[in-house]
């Protein structure tokens, strides 16, 4: 049973809603913040309509709500502007909504929401973005059509899970479900594969064969790499196509079969039939609706979201303990290109987590090829905005306060080798250290930022705590401005606040 909680203090939407019919949910319905966030945190919430109208403090209520563990879709009514913060939560779907909206509108978003949500659970896929929100919904709109769907996408993507999931969201979901690979397969075989064959046909036929057509009779028919079927089989595939008969290999008996086919292949089909490679007749028989698979790095914010799911499922499998991924290789995972797509993206993290087996995985437990220190030296700039006019929002605080203590090194370095007695100072550098050897430090107390001492060089925790001890001194103790000269969220500052004892 899936549910639906609306928070709302609007006596028009409350009337309104207390009337909806949607099969299979319960409908509850608050006007207090706080009773409406308890009955999600007990989960199995599918949708939290929040009225925001009503609701001076919605910005807290929204955070609340993003800080629970929950992947409950949220429609936010009266909030068309909204944009996420850092306290979204990235498996959560926001649905921003003007505040004029009608009733009837809204009972179609929620029971949009909800039919999304089915095709969801029916078929595996995962992901937020608006790439894969598009692909759910073609496939919740075709899935009840009894017609003929051709899914493209490169390898990797997922088309087979897109055939499952229109398999199991429409009505032939109580019948068989067959799969065949038409890649790689000789005219004779395939068509065999296809239509079956008959004891003694050819040699090594010792028994007789059901084809693929005759046990899908019922269900679902997913044919991939179709692009690669031989132009010979083409005609007799599409002859069968549209009249649902066929005779099996060597057979005499004509037999029929009822199927909704679901092809698929990475090729462009189009292509191939200006090449003559492929029928136009048949590719237009198979593209009565086209469902295309995003490739991952199209949808890169939905990674996070991948790699958790399948972070979990290996350690379920091996029962093993890895708590999760540093932030640093979340990064190195998003900025990878990905050319096998979620395939691929499987396969790093179940090779990721069998080697680590308990812990965090950092970025150098990842492959050659994953971030910066990979496969020769870094970058020889700072990997941070310099300029007088760069934006505290685009400075990464832990990044910056990990290059200073680098550029204290190197300077605790330089100074060490000048001062040392065994260096000599060589006559045609026109500058030295003098006879006394004596190194000034040039940090300056007016740039903001007090310099760490010598015996804390290399301490992260304290240069972040320095960091943050500065920006309240410069915002006079005002926790907002100095969590947006951070470009951090408040939330996330007085955490710190607390943990360094600086309140």
């Amino acid at each position: 049973m899936r549910s639906v909680v609306l928070l709302s203090r609007n006596t028009k939407l409350y009337g309104a809603a207390s009337q909806w019919n949607l099969p299979g949910v319960e409908l509850f319905m608050f006007e207090s913040p706080s009773e409406a966030l308890a009955r999600i945190s007990q989960g199995k919430t599918s949708v939290f309509l929040f009225d925001t109208r009503d609701y001076p403090r919605f910005r807290h209520v929204e955070r609340k709500f993003f800080s629970m563990k929950t992947d409950a879709d949220l429609i936010l009514l009266g909030q068309e502007d909204f944009s996420p913060s850092d306290e979204a939560n990235p498996q959560v779907a926001v649905s921003p909504l003007p505040a004029d909206t009608p009733v009837e509108e809204i009972k179609i978003v929620v029971a949009r929401l909800l039919q999304l949500r089915q095709v969801r659970e029916n078929s595996g896929i995962f992901g937020r973005s608006r790439a894969i929100a598009e692909m759910l919904s073609m496939i919740a709109h075709t899935a009840s059509l009894d017609i003929n769907v051709l899914v493209l996408g490169e390898s990797g993507t997922g088309k087979e899970l897109v055939a499952h999931a229109l398999h199991n969201n429409s009505s032939r979901r109580k019948g068989p479900f067959i799969s065949l690979n038409c890649g790689a397969m000789s005219e004779g075989v395939l068509e065999s594969e296809l239509f079956g064959h008959v004891k003694g046909s050819f040699t090594g036929a010792v028994s007789d064969h059901a084809g693929v057509f005759k046990r899908a009779h019922g269900g679902t028919l997913f044919l991939d790499e179709v692009g690669e079927m031989p132009l010979g089989m083409q005609t007799r595939f599409l002859r069968t196509l549209e009249t649902g008969e066929f005779i099996a290999v060597g057979g005499t008996r004509l037999e029929k079969s009822n199927i909704r086919l679901v092809a698929a292949t990475n090729q462009d089909l189009a292509n191939r039939v200006a090449e003559g490679q492929f029928r136009q007749d048949l590719y237009y028989r198979l593209k009565v609706i086209v469902i295309n698979t995003p490739s991952l790095r199209d949808h890169p914010e939905d990674i996070p979201v991948l790699a958790e799911k399948f972070l979990h499922e290996e350690n379920k499998r091996h029962q093993l303990r890895v708590k999760g991924f540093t932030r640093s290789t979340l990064q190195a995972l998003i900025d990878h290109p990905w050319p096998g797509n979620v395939r691929e993206l499987r396969n790093i993290i179940s090779s990721l987590v069998v080697l680590k087996q308990r812990g965090m995985i950092d970025q150098n437990d990842l492959p050659a090829g994953f971030g910066p220190d990979k496969g020769g030296s870094g970058p020889s700039y700072l990997p941070v905005p310099f300029g007088l006019h760069t934006s505290s929002d685009s400075i990464d605080p832990g990044l910056l306060a990990h290059t200073l203590l680098e550029i204290r090194q190197e300077l605790k370095e330089i100074k060490t080798m000048l001062l040392s007695r065994e260096t000599p100072v060589d006559p045609d550098i026109p500058w030295s250290a003098g006879q006394d050897r004596q190194v000034v430090e040039t940090f300056s107390a007016d740039s903001g930022f007090s310099p760490l001492a010598e015996e804390q060089v290399g301490d992260l925790q304290t240069a972040e705590r320095s960091l943050i001890e500065n920006a309240l001194v410069t915002s006079h103790g005002n926790r907002r401005v100095a969590a947006h000269r951070l470009g951090i969220s408040e939330r996330t500052l007085y955490r710190k606040i607390k943990a360094y004892g600086l309140s």
